[in-house]
């Protein structure tokens, strides 16, 4: 009997796990966590998606990555939204700075040039660029975001005042019984802390004050 019982466990596990890596293959990027300073400047942020496969055509601009059955069979994560990325997270970094500033509607643009001309014509006191050169989850049993992102800071008629960038190939663990939802969880929270630690580097707080 004992036995009987331990082999349904184990077979309802197996099943889990070679579905799960295909399910919940839409992430939430609203509800990422971002952390900016406080300060006195009015705000604007725009975000560019500068990944090289985006520009070649080989992915859509809502891709965050992949999970994979127990297979191996790769099947596309999106955001949840459907909205490119980049403007999930030009919204996350402006809703970052919460309702303590005066803060410009969130921008998308499609190449640096015209997101730097969209920021100058909010006339805040300080434009803030997101640029993403790298966004991309895989997952199997464990989860890995690779991504580079960069951030700059300028005046009002657009001087570049400070600049970071983060790149990294995180390993974020995994859950055999559930893969896809740990991923979900894990890109969002890394995500948010990611972008949270660029805009914390000293040089950047000191330009948004």
């Amino acid at each position: 009997m004992k036995q009987k019982i331990l082999l349904s466990i184990l077979t309802a596990a197996l099943s889990l796990h070679f579905t799960g890596c295909t399910m919940w293959n839409k992430y939430d990027l609203r509800q990422t966590q971002v952390a900016a300073p406080s300060g006195q400047s009015s705000i604007a942020v725009a975000c560019v998606d500068e990944r090289q496969s985006l520009r070649q055509g080989d992915i859509t601009p809502e891709l965050i990555g992949v999970t994979r059955d127990g297979y191996g069979i790769p099947y596309r994560v999106k955001t949840a939204t459907k909205s490119p990325v980049a403007t999930e997270i030009a919204a996350a970094v402006t809703r970052g700075f919460g309702s303590n500033r005066k803060l410009a509607p969130p921008i998308t643009s499609p190449d640096t040039a015209s997101a730097l001309a969209a920021l100058r014509g909010t006339g805040t006191d300080r434009q803030v660029l997101i640029r993403i050169q790298q966004y991309n989850s895989d997952t199997l049993i464990n989860t890995e975001l690779d991504y580079a992102f960069i951030v700059e800071v300028r005046d009002s008629p657009g001087k570049l005042l400070a600049t970071a960038s983060k790149s990294e190939t995180a390993n974020l663990g995994g859950n055999f019984f559930a893969p896809a939802l740990h991923a979900r969880e894990s890109v969002l929270s890394k995500t948010g802390a990611s972008l949270s630690t660029l805009l914390a580097e000293p040089q950047i707080q000191t330009a948004l004050k």
